[in-house]
């Protein structure tokens, strides 16, 4: 079991405890999975209490044993009730928590046990802080790139005309776990739903939108989970779409290919290869100083150019207005390469890259490849080929 090594923790929360002083506040009091797993190393039942000077303590409501062995932190306790949470708090009145994660029954429980206390919402720099990944997380979505290409191999192997996009996903999620991945993907969205780790779309499946700001939808199997593989059969000469965030040790690589049993439209195939060139343009152009609505507009510009803009990222009403996002502990991570999204990219943010052009009637053919940003350009983390998979019908 690969645990959090500790300067990794209290690199964390220093950076943390810097935020909460610019924003003049006495801690941070955090609740999610997402953050505790950040700051403390562990996602059991837990508070974490992070003053803006001093030892952060973790407070386990279920299971202490547990949180103990797999945090690092130094002080790790048992918080026997809600109500025990002003003791270890210390008097502090001015405290940090995540709102945009904080339900209104939740927050007022919190007002009851901590009366007086003035709550602000972290949310976000706790986003910008975890949106710049170190040396040892790059390395956990390595560990995912690696997961994610195996699992290309053996989805490639087993296609064939006939079988189901579920026949498919399910061999795709098999090949996953094996390989290493946990199998859950975490979102930060509110209403976050949980999405299947496997995208299996072929054909016209790619152009059944579904509810999620995402480029691709998929029928499903029911309206209880309208999202991804249905039991329509894949066919010859048909673009196969296949979208899969692979998670290892928590963080996220994503990563979506294009096959074809036998032939794919020449004018399909051409916006495939305008899917790379923006892969290759934000591979070049991705550097600290750089913002995400200046990528996108590229990669407009590059669609555009090819005559294909009215088919990128989605067709008519349902079409996304992004490219690319960050991916870390969460799918949803920032940078997000969009409009309007004009703060600097930094080194170190993991941002998924994600082209994809849809045609009424044949379907999408698509790319997605995680890069990490360096000062001379965007490293790509991806490690399976780009092209598209043809087999022979």
């Amino acid at each position: 079991m690969l645990l959090t090594p500790r300067p990794e923790l209290e690199r964390r929360i220093r950076q943390l405890q810097a935020s909460l002083r610019e924003q003049h506040l006495e801690g941070a009091l955090l609740h999610n999975t997402t953050s505790l797993l950040y700051f403390a190393g562990t996602a059991q039942q837990s508070h974490l209490w992070v003053p803006a000077a001093g030892e952060p303590r973790l407070l386990v409501r279920r299971v202490l044993d547990r949180a103990r062995h797999e945090s690092a932190l130094e002080h790790v306790e048992l918080l026997t009730s809600l109500r025990a949470l002003p003791e270890h708090l210390g008097g502090a009145r001015r405290i940090g928590m995540e709102l945009d994660r904080l339900p209104v029954v939740q927050f007022e429980l919190y007002r009851r046990y901590l009366p007086g206390a003035e709550a602000v919402d972290v949310g976000p720099a706790l986003r910008q802080i975890r949106s710049v990944k170190s040396p040892w997380e790059v390395e956990r979505i390595r560990a995912a790139a690696r997961a994610a290409d195996e699992t290309y191999r053996a989805l490639f192997e087993a296609l064939r005309e006939g079988m189901t996009e579920l026949e498919l996903s399910v061999a795709g999620e098999s090949a996953q776990r094996l390989a290493g991945a946990q199998g859950m993907i975490r979102w930060h969205a509110h209403n976050a739903f949980e999405s299947p780790a496997m995208m299996v779309l072929a054909g016209e499946s790619a152009l059944a939108f579904s509810f999620a700001d995402t480029p691709f939808g998929g029928v499903g199997l029911t309206p209880a989970a309208p999202y991804g593989a249905s039991r329509r059969a894949i066919r010859r000469d048909e673009p196969v779409c296949v979208d899969y965030p692979t998670a290892v040790d928590g963080y996220v690589h994503d990563q979506t290919r294009t096959m074809v049993i036998g032939r794919l439209d020449p004018k399909l195939v051409r916006a495939h290869e305008v899917c790379r060139e923006i892969l290759d343009m934000i591979a070049r152009e991705a550097r600290p100083g750089a913002t995400g609505e200046q990528l996108w507009e590229r990669s407009v510009a590059i669609a555009r150019q090819a005559g294909l803009e009215e088919h990128f990222m989605g067709w008519g009403d349902s079409r996304v207005r992004f490219v690319g996002h960050g991916v870390g502990l969460e799918l949803d991570e920032w940078p997000i390469l969009a409009p309007k999204q004009r703060t600097p990219l930094e080194a170190g943010n993991v941002i998924a890259v994600e082209p994809k052009f849809f045609f009424p009637g044949q379907g999408a053919v698509g790319l997605e490849s995680t890069f990490v940003v360096k000062p001379g350009g965007a490293e790509r983390l991806s490690l399976t080929s780009e092209e598209l998979g043809v087999k022979p019908a």
